[in-house]
């Protein structure tokens, strides 16, 4: 029994040695492989797959030259698809030519889904599509693009009045500002395509065709692209011409010419691009000309106020995302213009700022100051005077006169124009022609923001006197409204009579101011609905003596002076007149002339509706006369042309009293009606004028 345990010893023992030999004997067996070149397990691992690599490569090549790609139509679509975030589909062959260093990609009808707030459908359906890269330049980080080809396509741009466009793809919802920058393009093929634009936040539509190729001979030789339609149902035709594509250095700047006819409008530039296929660097020589400059508008984004027919040429250069117009010289109607301008449009509105300048205005040509331009600019037909009652003054009105003539432009303001962009503009005319008004300088510095127009300050000089104020378009809200205050300051009155010898029958300082509002989308509009004041006062002057006695209807001196000549003068001790505006009517408030011989007071109303004055002035004389008519004068009619008369219906009774007398009394008695004592005081004009420059008046204190 002792030697069982020893024997088990001696076996265990036995096999330890055992396996420690077998061990030593693999890991000599081993080294003597590696002695002889044999190849690590990992090496053998690594040599494996690398033959499988190779093999799948070959298979792959193999696959791809004899590939049918039309297989590959609906994966190529998706991966198109995921890329813009719109549905793209391949309804037609499609080629790929992969093994060479420029591959080649034909695509046939291929469709590109619209946005859905753009109405749905196609945004692009395109016959042919033909596009070769350049592939060293690509593996090097950019892209030279031998060939586009595009064919018998059509394209549909939208544009709602947010400014959200269908062909911004992904989750931008605005337009893309930065400049349109491109890989160099070294033939551009456009045949037989349809553009069509519909850009509600301009509101502009554009339907046309669009072609473009090179010339590789003769004097054309060049990149040339053309384009034609109609633009707002108004004939539409472009034409670019470049240097040969395929000629295109880098260094150095890329030619063109240009030239646009939209309607009316042309445009022409010949110009360069900084660096070739960049659109954010540009010069040019441009010259615009048409019948309206806010025409423009379609063609720039830009807004401008109606005008005469113009013509302007300047030199434009671009850098990213500003423009600069200098050396700006041009003709608006008759009147020069000269300045310069910048446009930053690196916000969701362009911001203009600038200053212009006139060495001479012809008076007509600044309509656009006023609201001036298209519009009707007529009121209402005026009544036509058919007869009149002998017995009473009655007058019968018929119907079917021809319009009336407005004095106050009806042009309707562009309100969403004018919310799209802000603007600081300086204007200043030298020298000013007109034959109606003596206006001789005119000086605005106008600025919009966010839709509010403020012209701020604003002068206009005489030959004797001064306008100036402040006039606040708000075009921010639904219906614009416009806030006037303006001053009158030593206005010269005779300057109003330049018919007149010497002296003038009227001569005074005239002073006023106006502080109105009204809300409308046009000058005539604003004040139709005109609420405010009206104040304009003479402190003194002189006024033909003739004219102040026929005030008070003193028909025997005041028109022996007129038929005899007499030019003698009277004192104008002073003369007021205010109006309360309401709703477009101008009441008087007070209305007083008083001279050494007549004092006279007035009332009625200015109707700005439909421009129509009722004023009634009555006279009282000073001293006793003899002939007077107890008649009040009337300004009636049309504001443009008014109508000085008498009101017959009053002086009839007492012509009639003067007749009774005459047959029934005595002759001399018949002259007893037209005899006034003379009753009538001097005005507290001191108190008047005081009154005067407490409405606002800019009267000077003595």
């Amino acid at each position: 029994m002792s030697r069982w345990p020893d024997s088990v010893a001696r076996l265990k023992a036995s096999a330890a040695r055992t396996k420690q030999q077998t061990q030593a004997w693999l890991a000599r067996r081993r080294a003597a492989r590696l002695a002889r070149g044999a190849v690590h397990p990992s090496i053998i691992v690594l040599r494996w797959s690398a033959v499988a690599i190779g093999g799948l490569l070959a298979a792959a090549i193999i696959a791809l030259t004899f590939l049918d790609w039309n297989t590959m139509r609906g994966p190529v679509s998706r991966w198109a698809s995921g890329r813009i975030g719109r549905d793209v589909h391949i309804d037609g062959d499609l080629h790929v030519r992969i093994w060479t260093l420029t591959p080649h990609v034909e695509m046939n009808r291929v469709r590109i889904a619209n946005a859905g707030w753009a109405g749905g459908g196609d945004m692009a359906t395109i016959g042919r599509l033909v596009l070769e890269v350049k592939l060293l330049p690509l593996l090097g980080g950019h892209a030279v693009v031998p060939l586009i080809d595009v064919e018998h396509s059509n394209f549909l741009l939208v544009r709602d009045p947010g400014g959200r466009a269908n062909w911004n793809f992904g989750d931008r919802a605005v337009t893309d500002r930065e400049p349109l920058r491109l890989p160099p393009i070294r033939h551009f093929i456009v045949r037989d395509s349809q553009l069509k634009i519909v850009d509600e936040r301009r509101k502009l539509t554009f339907t046309g065709t669009i072609n473009s190729n090179e010339s590789a001979q003769g004097q054309g030789r060049g990149f040339w692209m053309t384009g034609n339609g109609s633009l707002n149902n108004a004939p539409f035709t472009a034409e670019a011409h470049g240097a040969p594509l395929l000629d295109v250095d880098a260094a150095r700047p890329y030619p063109f010419t240009l030239d646009v006819r939209a309607g009316a409008t042309h445009v022409v530039a010949d110009g360069a691009i900084t660096h070739p296929f960049d659109f954010g660097g540009l010069t040019s020589k441009v010259t615009f000309s048409g019948n309206d400059l806010a025409d423009l508008y379609y063609l720039t984004g830009l807004t401008f106020p109606n005008s005469p027919p113009y013509v302007m040429s300047g030199s434009l250069s671009r850098d990213g995302e500003t423009y600069r117009f200098d050396n700006l010289v041009g003709r608006l109607g008759r009147s020069d213009l000269d300045g310069a301008f910048t446009v930053d449009d690196s916000t969701a509105r362009p911001f203009l700022r600038g200053h212009l300048h006139s060495r001479f205005v012809n008076f007509a040509d600044l309509g656009f100051l006023f609201g001036g331009g298209k519009g009707h600019n007529t009121a209402p037909r005026a009544p036509r005077v058919a007869q009149a009652s002998k017995a009473a003054g009655n007058i019968t009105i018929e119907q079917g006169a021809q319009p009336a003539r407005l004095l106050l432009p009806d042009a309707p303001l562009e309100i969403d124009r004018v919310r799209q962009m802000d603007a600081r503009i300086t204007y200043v005319a030298d020298r000013i022609d007109s034959r109606d008004i003596p206006v001789r300088r005119l000086s605005v510095s106008a600025a919009l923001d966010r839709g509010v127009l403020t012209l701020d300050p604003m002068a206009a000089t005489f030959v004797r006197g001064r306008v100036d104020g402040t006039v606040r378009l708000d075009a921010s809200r639904d219906v614009p409204l416009t806030a006037v205050d303006l001053r009158l300051r030593d206005f010269a009155l005779e300057q109003f009579l330049p018919g007149a010898k010497s002296p003038p029958p009227l001569e005074g300082r005239l002073e006023g101011r106006a502080q109105l509002t009204g809300t409308g989308d046009s000058v005539h509009k604003a004040a139709s609905t005109a609420n405010g004041t009206l104040t304009f006062v003479v402190p003194h002057g002189e006024m033909r003596k003739a004219f102040a006695e026929l005030m008070g209807i003193d028909v025997i001196t005041g028109g022996l002076e007129l038929l005899t000549g007499d030019k003698s003068q009277t004192d104008l001790r002073c003369m007021v007149a205010s109006f309360n505006a309401h709703d477009g009517v101008l009441t008087t408030q007070r209305m007083t002339l008083d001279t050494d011989v007549v004092a006279a007071t007035g009332k009625g109303t200015i109707d700005l509706k439909d421009e129509t004055v009722d004023l009634a002035f009555t006279g009282e004389p000073k001293s006793i006369r003899l002939g007077r008519i107890k008649a009040p004068i009337l300004v009636t009619g049309q504001l443009a042309s008014p109508h000085i008369g008498v009101d017959a219906s009053k002086a009839l009774p007492q012509v009639g009293i003067g007749v009774a007398l005459a047959a029934f009394v005595a002759p001399l008695a018949a002259i007893l009606p037209f005899v006034n004592p003379g009753l009538a005081k001097d005005a507290d004009c001191g108190g008047l004028v005081a009154e005067a420059r407490a409405r606002g008046a800019p009267v000077r204190k003595n």
